[in-house]
């Protein structure tokens, strides 16, 4: 059994981890706040971008002449998993990596391009094996608009030329502090049904407001400058959602962690107090038992 210094010396360990803990807490709360504002107000534009892509394809747009819609057979794929470049957020890189790993599945490496986003994705990957196409890692704290439309250049490129007949982008879907959600969104070959389903035309002419619009210029040329834009938010949304998560995970995580570190602070000062008390009482014993002894040796003289 551990003696009182030894776990007076831990107690004072796990405080200090404590107080780390504590202290990544806060400042993942600070990263929170402004990265849930970021993807908060990034989901209006994305939907309001979507609707537009939707009515503009069902009301006129031949979407089959725009090769962002080409659906062909899939021989190459490129997977995009979207990851943090540091741990200490609990499940997070674990559960988008897992969602990755399930995207890629058997695939043969010949037949799949990886470039994953965050440091923690790239050497998930390269550990089992993998060839990395491209990496991208040290992203930042927040999303940056710029690496968007670095990988939305790339996705398109390859998907454009041929190289790749589909690009998948893998990332966490912010929902609450709690709860975060791994998705697997197929990026490019748009398609043409998701496209065509326009649901908030049919809700407005449900309540008698015309559908019909005038486009100038030509749908063809609205389909040239909408898609690549439709493609560069897209990547920015999962960015913004990844980045939310990735700190509710890490909050969830070292709140956790200061928890349990109290806890077993608690634990460890009531063995402290038992190994503590039963020292004091062992002396008292032996003071009382020299005090006897020492009373009898003068009573025998």
């Amino acid at each position: 059994m551990a003696n009182a210094r030894d776990i007076h010396r831990r107690i004072r360990a796990v405080d200090n981890t404590r107080q780390i803990t504590r202290a990544m807490e806060l400042v993942a709360r600070t990263k929170l706040r402004r990265a849930q504002e970021q993807a908060v107000s990034a989901r209006p534009y994305a939907e309001a971008l979507v609707g537009l892509l939707r009515r503009v394809a069902g009301r006129g747009g031949d979407h089959r002449m725009s090769p962002f819609f080409d659906v062909r057979p899939v021989n190459r794929r490129l997977v995009m998993p979207i990851s943090a470049d540091r741990g200490l957020c609990g499940s997070y890189n674990s559960n988008v990596l897992r969602k990755a790993r399930e995207v890629v599945g058997d695939d043969d490496p010949d037949h799949l391009r990886l470039a994953p986003v965050g440091r923690k994705g790239r050497d998930h990957f390269r550990y089992r094996g993998y060839d990395i196409y491209e990496e991208f890692i040290n992203i930042g704290e927040e999303a940056d608009l710029g690496l968007a439309h670095t990988l939305a250049r790339m996705a398109t490129y390859e998907f454009n030329a041929g190289r790749v007949d589909e690009v998948i982008l893998v990332f966490t879907e912010f929902k609450s502090v709690f709860r975060q959600v791994p998705r697997a969104f197929r990026l490019l070959p748009i398609d043409p049904s998701e496209a065509l389903d326009d649901g908030e035309a049919t809700a407005r002419e449900d309540h008698g407001v015309s559908s019909l619009y005038l486009y100038e210029p030509s749908p063809a040329v609205i389909f040239e400058e909408l898609l690549p834009r439709f493609v560069v938010n897209s990547i920015f949304r999962a960015l913004t959602e990844s980045k939310a998560s990735e700190q509710a995970s890490r909050v969830t995580a070292m709140k956790s962690a200061t928890d349990n570190a109290g806890e077993l602070i608690e634990e460890l000062t009531r063995q402290y107090n038992r190994v503590r008390q039963a020292q004091i009482t062992r002396e008292i014993t032996e003071i009382a038992g020299g005090a006897e002894a020492l009373a009898a040796a003068r009573g025998e003289r």
